[in-house]
């Protein structure tokens, strides 16, 4: 619970600053600080975790079929 909520901060901290960064015109940081908020987020972790899973899979099944 309590590292779920430190997550949530984290991706409210990220927001914040991305926001602030499209308001100065430096759009390219913005991006970059969603892109991090939605790692730092409880739905982006898992995510990230089930495409690497898939990839992986993906690699095995390439094996077994040579």
């Amino acid at each position: 619970m309590i590292g779920t909520t430190i997550l949530y901060f984290l991706m409210l901290m990220c927001i914040v600053a991305a926001i602030g960064s499209f308001m100065q015109k430096d759009i390219s940081l913005g991006i970059e600080a969603l892109v991090l908020g939605f790692l730092l987020s409880p739905y982006g972790i898992p995510m990230v975790g089930a495409v690497v899973i898939a990839f992986l899979q993906g690699i095995n099944e390439a094996i077994k079929s040579i």
